[in-house]
């Protein structure tokens, strides 16, 4: 439990720091990705540490480009 206050602490920490930089610029969209990468990493993070099984990606990234192919 402990890693898991750890990594949302580092996450607080992270986005405390980086996000007044990128609204003062106005840098909305490097704002709205930037939160929502950190998000992601995040939560993986956490339920990695809680030992929850997750999907390969691989499997989303071919469902998302198999048109292509």
């Amino acid at each position: 439990m402990a890693s898991v206050l750890t990594v949302l602490a580092l996450t607080a920490g992270t986005f405390w720091l980086e996000a007044p930089k990128l609204l003062r610029h106005n840098h909305i969209r490097e704002f709205i990705i930037f939160t929502m990468l950190l998000l992601i990493a995040s939560a993986s993070y956490v339920l990695l540490t809680l030992e929850v099984v997750l999907p390969n990606p691989f499997i989303i990234v071919k469902w998302m480009v198999g048109w292509i192919v």
